[in-house]
């Protein structure tokens, strides 16, 4: 789930909808910034791992940068 809204609000969303629960967010629930800072190889592991399995990821407060990266980034795990 990629929103523009406050973490707090995206992750009661995600919760709500079985994207992630409570003890995933904290492994599987960033900000746009958060995950910017991670660096691209961690960010590759943790969009791979999400790709591979069931469940998913919340990015909250995200700018249309993070968006393109994000894209990019998912882009080059299935070519």
């Amino acid at each position: 789930m990629i929103t523009g809204d406050i973490k707090e609000t995206a992750q009661a969303i995600g919760k709500e909808i079985g994207i992630l629960n409570e003890e995933e967010f904290e492994t599987k629930s960033f900000t746009g910034a958060e995950f910017d800072k991670l660096g691209e190889e961690k960010q590759k592991k943790i969009l791979s791992d999400a790709v591979s399995s069931i469940g998913g990821l919340i990015f909250a407060r995200t700018e249309p940068k993070h968006k393109r990266a994000l894209v990019k980034l998912l882009s080059g795990l299935v070519n």
